[in-house]
């Protein structure tokens, strides 16, 4: 198993069953104020598309528990997406073609949890009358994708406190 933040693969084994995974540098902002530095598995190979599955797919998947490799640490931990508050990744971890091709709308976002405070923009991929952002949040999925250039928020809905829409001429914060 290597912890590089290419596209090595990585294996789970438990009792002999290999399941082929992506290694991707990840941080984690716990419930309890924790910051985690390491590696988050994706399944090489996703149910619904080609290639690999994003970061936001995994965090929306209904299973309650995943592996983290802490950076500095041989062995993964389990963590408890109950007790995840967000997870950052890289946006080439959590790239969706099929989203880029169909041009689906985006919408800037100010998502506060408790004291943190992340800006940026949300993927409004519903039918045209479900597209405010008070519906993104409630349809399905334990996490919202907020991407800020270069890096995606995966924020729990359950730990979010307010979320509001910066005027459409308000300068954007400098990355």
């Amino acid at each position: 198993m290597t912890t590089g933040d290419g596209p090595e693969l990585a294996a789970m084994d438990a009792h002999g069953f290999q399941v082929p995974r992506l290694l991707r540098a990840a941080e984690v902002l716990c419930a309890d104020g924790r910051v985690l530095r390491g590696r988050v598995f994706l399944p090489a190979a996703a149910e619904s598309h080609p290639g690999a599955m994003r970061a936001e797919e995994w965090m929306n998947d209904p299973a309650s528990f995943v592996p983290f490799l802490p950076d500095g640490e041989g062995r993964p931990v389990i963590l408890n997406k109950q007790q995840i508050t967000v997870v950052t990744v890289a946006a080439s971890a959590d790239h969706d073609e099929a989203m880029d091709e169909t041009g689906a709308p985006v919408r800037r976002v100010r998502v506060e949890c408790g004291a943190l405070r992340l800006e940026g923009d949300v993927l409004v991929d519903m039918p045209a009358n479900h597209s405010r952002i008070l519906d993104l949040l409630n349809r399905p999925g334990a996490f919202l994708n907020v991407r800020e250039g270069e890096r995606h928020h995966l924020v729990s809905k359950s730990r979010i406190t307010r979320v509001s829409e910066p005027a459409p001429d308000a300068p954007r914060p400098k990355p």
